[in-house]
Parts: structure tokens; C-alpha cells; sequence
């Protein structure tokens, strides 16, 4: 059995800026309007439910707050430098200096859908303390409605 929680119904949605490097379309500077989803998969609990998952929906609230309306950075990617209050972002053809205060540094390779829907599961797996019966756990990050990317892990 699992739970599902819908970000766009939600309202676990945030506004973002990125970049892909390398790609045609997505290596311009664009945004999107995206939304945080999970499914938790286990058995029902002696209680009669899976697990009370008001605290994973805060949890989503609250990264989905640290990532809406900033420029999201992958601090792994080797054209990225951080000084004292600039974040600059070397390209191959190009380059952007960004003021530090309006971008989020994320422990990732690039900003894509697929890794932050990872970086997302990770920190969910970092803070909640999911019950036994709790099998597993699936994060998805949409870039508008109808398309996005899912990671799981089993528990």
C-alpha cells in the first residue's frame, strides 16, 4: 500500500531559475514553476495507516521554501566559484555573476529535474524517522505540471 502527496494540490510548489549546461534548449537561464511530490509505500501500521505524513509534508514546505525564487547553483559542477557575495557560473560560451543572496548553492552535479528530485530524497531520508512498517519512499520534481522525474529508495 502507499500514500501519495500531490505538490500541486499541495501547494508544496516553488519558482526557480536554472540552467543546463550542454543542452540546446535548457543551457539559456530559465525558470519554471515546480512542484514536490512523494509516494510512501509500506504496510498499514497496528493504528490503521501507513505512517502520519503531516511531517513530510511540512518538510516538503520547507524545501520547496528554500528553493522558491532563487537561482539554484550546483556547487558540484566544476564552472561553479563562490566568493564572499557573488555567485559566478562559467560556461563554455558564456558566464553569469549572480548576487549570493538571490541563489541557493545545492550539493549537486546540475539543476535538472532528476537531480532534484535526489537532493530532495535525500534530505527527507536525513530528517524524518519513518516507521518500521515504511518500505519506501519516492520523491518527483515537476517542471510544470505533467512532466518531472522520480527517484526512490527502499527503506
Amino acid at each position: 500500500m502507499r500514500l501519495e502527496i500531490n505538490g500541486w494540490s499541495s501547494k508544496i510548489t516553488f519558482s526557480a531559475t536554472h540552467i543546463i549546461p550542454g543542452h540546446q534548449k535548457c543551457g539559456r537561464l530559465h525558470g519554471h514553476d515546480y512542484a514536490i511530490n512523494a509516494t510512501i509505500g509500506g504496510d498499514i501500521g497496528v493504528d490503521g495507516v501507513i505512517m502520519d505524513f503531516i511531517s513530510v509534508k511540512e518538510l516538503l514546505r520547507g524545501i520547496a521554501s528554500e528553493l522558491d525564487h532563487r537561482v539554484m547553483i550546483p556547487v558540484k559542477d566544476r564552472g561553479v566559484e563562490v566568493t564572499k557575495d557573488k555567485v559566478l557560473y562559467h560556461l563554455p560560451d558564456k558566464e553569469f555573476a549572480f548576487p549570493k543572496s538571490d541563489c541557493i548553492l545545492l550539493d549537486i552535479e546540475v539543476a535538472s529535474a532528476e537531480t532534484l528530485a535526489d537532493f530532495v530524497l535525500r534530505r527527507v531520508i536525513e530528517k524524518v524517522k519513518f516507521p518500521k512498517n515504511v518500505k519506501r519512499i519516492e520523491i518527483g520534481v515537476d517542471e510544470g505540471r505533467g512532466q518531472g522525474a522520480w527517484t526512490g529508495k527502499d527503506l
